[in-house]
């Protein structure tokens, strides 16, 4: 439909043209925009203003203190001038801090159960604009929480859902409903005011739904104060809801390597352990039914011979039947032995397997002189790799994984590995659900909470593994009883 120019007849019918009939009623912001705008101008310069009175009431202690008494660490370094939390930390010095009276350096006159927004509405009432009173009040009387995102209208606002009391709050935010999406998790504070709600202090990242265990964690300790779960009683779990913002936050913020193990659940530290042979056959012969899902032939099809037709050099797998972790498995491979002339070289990713192949070369090849044994940290490897250019072999073997995985047979066959496993993933005990599995977890409120943000996350993360049919998820819904909606 074509837009009505200002010039052109209203298409009222009036007989008057468009921009001196109707543009202005059709072009004018609706109410709740008009006072956004409206809140948004009075409280243009509100950090600035509460920052000037906190250091007037409070003396040169105050920022030192507050970020103190915010990271919970009677020794944390000075604010950063970037610090990722300041979209916190700022609402919660102005709103919720209050400094502890046997342990403060601030003037004592401020040590009168206050905080610095609530006194400077005392010390300045009828001089602030009412707007930007309204909005103070606002601000203080809301508790900082973590929020399910139940809806999101970007570039306009959002509805969230209070992980603790259940309120439902429509948001009127601009920038930040961009960033955000159904099934996210925020630590914000949100003030209400008569005719609508924003957006005071958000947490910098928005947390993923498979991570909201420690805040079901901090709910069942406040249901067990037998005191109702309301806005107002949650601002008397200020330091704890901090202390679960910090707990959840931080590991997104600067990510840890996660420890790594093998399926036999050992941690994983790579380990090259290296033998002098006196005959590469006889290494061959000794270890040949090690790799069980190739026999002596076909493994000898890859050998290396000399000019004289001798075994020279050869690669193969060492392998084991079945796997402890995943019983759809066929075989584990336990490492790679490489038998190159007078040098046998074998690589396991435990200490345990590690010392498992010693064992086995005294048995089986008692003649073969051990030399050592080189161990790197997966860290230390992965620096390496990211350090320093690809190199060309690897390179071969990344375009040749590119290319197998591209194969429509290996793709079919990774897609049925893949639901093979999320077959048996209802009965798997999972850390996540500490060691429950989903199947039972779902049984309780909370663990079909933590099942339902799991399976969130998993159909976030489809798009990014290779054969994963996000049917999956579905089934798995349906499987474990669960809504269409996760956490709606």
């Amino acid at each position: 439909m074509n837009k009505t120019g200002r010039n052109d007849p209203c298409p009222c019918g009036s007989g008057k043209k468009y921009k001196h009939c109707c543009m202005l009623a059709h072009e004018a912001p609706a109410p709740e925009e008009l006072q956004w705008r409206r809140v948004r101008r009075a409280i243009e310069n509100m950090a600035a203003t509460l920052l000037r009175y906190g250091q007037e009431r409070y003396g040169p202690a105050l920022l030192v203190e507050a970020w103190e008494d915010f990271n919970l660490d009677d020794e944390a370094d000075d604010l950063p001038q970037n610090t990722p939390h300041m979209p916190v930390f700022m609402p919660w010095l102005f709103f919720d801090w209050l400094p502890f009276a046997k342990e403060t350096s601030v003037r004592p006159e401020a040590l009168d159960g206050l905080t610095l927004a609530q006194a400077c509405l005392r010390d300045r009432a009828g001089r602030i604009d009412p707007l930007l009173a309204e909005y103070l009040g606002a601000c203080c009387a809301a508790p900082f929480s973590f929020y399910d995102v139940v809806s999101v209208r970007p570039g306009s606002g959002f509805v969230v859902r209070d992980i603790f009391d259940g309120t439902e709050i429509d948001v009127s935010e601009r920038s930040a409903s961009t960033q955000m999406q159904t099934g996210d998790i925020l630590f914000a504070k949100i003030a209400r005011m008569k005719e609508l709600a924003m957006l005071e202090g958000l947490s910098p990242v928005c947390i993923p739904p498979d991570r909201r265990e420690p805040i079901l964690y901090l709910r069942r300790r406040m249901k067990r104060s037998k005191k109702p779960i309301t806005q107002d009683s949650l601002r008397e779990w200020n330091l704890d809801l901090l202390f679960t913002y910090h707990e959840i936050v931080e590991p997104i913020l600067n990510p840890r390597l996660p420890e790594l193990q093998n399926t036999d659940g050992d941690p994983l530290v790579p380990h090259t352990l290296i033998y002098d042979i006196d005959s590469s056959q006889a290494a061959f012969d000794a270890l040949a039914d090690l790799c069980i899902v190739a026999d002596r032939e076909e493994l000898l099809e890859e050998a290396r011979r000399d000019r004289e037709g001798r075994l020279a050099g050869i690669a193969f797998d060492w392998q084991k039947a079945g796997n402890e972790k995943h019983k759809c498995w066929s075989n584990t491979v336990m490492g790679k032995i490489a038998i190159d002339g007078g040098r046998l070289t074998a690589e396991v990713n435990s200490e345990n397997r590690a010392l498992l192949f010693r064992k086995l070369m005294e048995e089986r090849l008692p003649g073969a002189r051990y030399r050592t044994t080189s161990i790197q940290s997966v860290e230390s490897m992965l620096a390496e790799r990211k350090s320093r250019a690809p190199t060309a072999a690897e390179r071969q073997a990344e375009a040749e994984r590119a290319a197998l995985n591209a194969q429509p047979e290996v793709q079919a066959l990774l897609a049925e590995e893949l639901r093979r496993h999320y077959r048996e993933w209802p009965d798997m005990k999972l850390p996540g659900l500490g060691n429950k599995t989903p199947r039972h977890a779902v049984k309780s409120r909370d663990g079909r909470e933590l099942v339902e943000g799991i399976l969130l996350q998993m159909e976030r993360n489809a798009e990014n593994l290779p054969g994963f049919d996000p049917a999956i998820v579905q089934e798995l819904r349906l499987t474990l009883g669960l809504t269409q909606k996760p956490l709606l």
